[in-house]
């Protein structure tokens, strides 16, 4: 899931979002070995050590990385990934990128860097570099100078190296618009479908034949092993609850981080109704949809207007036209220039017509907000929760490691969470990937408590929120005796035999279907519905009423004359299928002549990526890498 991060790290796609969490995030301190932390390392790299402290603040990174791209969806994706294994990745391709880049002789000046830091807007008071600005913010993020500048040098030649990857990937026209037409061929298909379900109602295995299969496929139904925990969460905010952080103290960090945390730049809130116009638009076309946007734009100034139903009913976005149009609040350098430039320039309740490259817009302002900077008593709820949550990221971590010396001395859980305000949590039994009370999302305390044997307690240093951890019980792995599952049993019988029934009978029609109008009269012999598919994009690899069905797209490529019978029976899902390809298209000339240059520059970007993969690739095959899978798993430098 983060292997599109990962491998676009270096490239425009991510600079941005790494530039800024590199600037909070990196050098933060968190993690750490727990009691009996050492020096060992997770991976070595041509014999360069790759620690657990590095692993743990790369981890944070790209977890707030996710976090800041997916936004709403971040939990769903992490809950799907190995963060550290994927941290432990990135450290390795930084490290063979910065060997490569060394033996090629790539390097940068301190002129130049000095000038890519001063460029950096978290560093400029007014536009401009403040060298106290700089320090105020690397102070307040534990940063030291030479520690930011030697990353932000290393992101610079790796940029560098990246570039000279780029510039050698040429893609000509005839490349182009082969992968175009090859991403956007439409198919039309028509089918009969054989659900498994239509079968198996007349399926009644016999008790002889249930224990029968149960024999043959006992591994089928074994269960998974499953632990049960006891744990204690050294929750930051809910130690340092009652933490008042002095006046004094509140005002010192309000006045050296004034400028860098609660300055806010000029914001603009924003509606539009796009009336697009695709690339290669003739003068004809432009002038079409420019005459519509004026119409548009006075229906919108007109009296009463109502501006979201008409985005609604005009706009060419499809991302936002039915929650009208709305752009939500924006500062500047997220929109397109020419679009930034009139709104920014409009006021509230102002409509007017902006045009860009993706054609016209009307634009009505609905509120914008002046470059601003908290009070003090604005700031003070912010300061003193990230007061309280740097004072309670250190009590847990001297909390969890004084009750993991008591917890190993015998000493229950129980009582030392009661000593500190807080609960020990027991989990039911649960197996990998099952609920366990919320904490089944956090992978590294999972892999951590699967490792441990029944009755021992370890530590698990969450980034800022610690666990002490105890395991309970472990299940082994089982196959049920079949007098528990019987019921499974019969139903797997009966879905088997169903299937299989489904499919014989698919190959019994398919056998008396030579051509194409044989498909029509064997349906209607059998009496099965013949469903239509209008023409889909093929590259999809979903057949529209089906669902994920890449083998049908696959062979619809295949078939020698259309319209054609695919040769074989297709399954998916248990259900078996007949399929009649009745059109295949390539795109024309003249939706080529739209797409050509935005699609010449898509397709270019993805060979370079695909470059970069390949090049990474083969810096790892040559390299000596070795990774301790254990350390790894168990989430800390032991």
């Amino acid at each position: 899931m983060l292997e599109g991060i990962r491998r676009y790290q270096y490239s425009w796609q991510v600079q941005v979002p790494f530039a800024i969490l590199a600037i909070i995030m990196a050098f933060w301190g968190f993690g750490g070995g727990g009691l009996f932390g050492s020096i060992h390392p997770i991976a070595t790299v041509n014999g360069q050590k790759v620690l657990g402290d590095q692993v743990d603040r790369e981890a944070e990174q790209l977890r707030a990385a996710v976090q800041q791209i997916y936004g709403a969806n971040a939990q769903a994706v992490l809950k799907n990934i190995n963060i550290r294994q994927e941290a432990v990745e990135r450290l390795i391709e930084q490290q063979l990128i910065g060997d490569e880049a060394r033996h090629l002789g790539i390097s940068i000046s301190d002129v130049a860097l000095q000038d890519k830091i001063s460029k950096e807007t978290a560093f400029q008071r007014d536009g401009q570099f403040d060298f106290d600005t700089y320090q105020d913010v690397l102070r307040a993020n534990n940063l030291l100078p030479a520690e930011y500048e030697t990353a932000e040098r290393d992101r610079m030649i790796a940029d560098t190296l990246r570039t000279m990857i780029d510039d050698g990937v040429q893609v000509s026209d005839d490349e182009a618009r082969h992968a175009y037409n090859l991403a956007n061929e439409k198919i039309g298909l028509r089918y009969v479908e054989f659900a498994y379900s239509d079968f198996a109602a007349k399926i009644s295995p016999t008790e002889a034949q249930i224990a029968d299969y149960y024999k043959k496929n006992s591994e089928q139904f074994r269960e998974p092993e499953r632990i049960k925990l006891a744990y204690v969460h050294y929750d930051p905010l809910v130690l340092a609850a009652k933490y008042p952080p002095p006046d004094s103290e509140i005002e010192d960090y309000y006045k050296r981080n004034a400028d860098a945390r609660f300055k806010h730049p000029e914001e603009v809130h924003a509606r539009h109704i796009l009336i697009s116009v695709p690339a290669g638009a003739s003068d004809k076309e432009k002038a079409a949809a420019k005459a519509k946007a004026e119409d548009v734009l006075k229906q919108a100034q007109a009296k009463g207007a109502d501006f979201a139903k008409l985005a609604a009913k005009y706009s060419d976005d499809t991302s936002n036209k039915l929650q009208g149009g709305d752009l939500g609040t924006f500062g500047r350098g997220q929109m397109v220039k020419p679009f930034e430039d009139a709104v920014f320039a409009m006021k509230p309740g102002q409509i007017s017509i902006v045009e860009t490259h993706f054609g016209f817009h009307i634009v009505k302002v609905e509120a914008s907000t002046p470059v601003h900077t908290d009070t003090l008593a604005e700031a003070k709820p912010k300061i003193i929760e990230e007061m309280r949550t740097q004072a309670g990221a250190k009590l847990g971590r001297e909390a969890a490691q004084e009750d993991l010396t008591s917890a190993l001395a015998g000493g229950k859980l129980e009582d030392l969470a009661k000593k500190r305000g807080i609960e020990a949590v027991e989990t039911p039994l649960f197996a990998q990937g099952e609920p366990a009370g919320g904490i089944e999302q956090d992978r590294d305390l999972m892999q951590s408590a699967f490792k441990l044997d029944a009755g021992r307690v370890a530590l698990v240093p969450e980034q800022g929120a610690p666990y002490v951890i105890k395991l309970l019980v472990r299940q082994p792995s089982r196959i049920p005796p079949l007098k528990e599952i019987e019921a499974q049993v019969r139903e797997a019988v009966i879905r088997t035999t169903a299937q299989a029934q489904a499919s014989q009978q698919a190959q019994k029609i398919l056998a008396t279907i030579k051509s194409p109008a044989d498909f029509d009269k064997a349906a209607a012999s059998n009496k099965l519905a013949v469903k239509n598919v209008d023409p889909f994009v093929r590259a999809d690899r979903r057949v529209p009423g089906i669902g994920e069905f890449p083998e049908v797209t696959d062979a619809a490529a295949s078939v020698p004359v259309i319209p054609g019978v695919i040769d074989r029976v297709m399954e998916s899902a248990g259900n078996s299928y007949l399929f009649e390809v009745t059109s295949r298209a390539e795109p024309t000339d003249a939706d080529w002549k739209i797409a050509q240059k935005a699609f010449l520059q898509e397709y270019l970007e993805q060979r370079r990526a695909q470059a970069w993969t390949r090049f990474l690739d083969s810096l790892k095959d040559q390299a000596q890498i070795q990774i301790d899978s254990d350390q790894l798993a168990a989430g800390s430098s032991t």
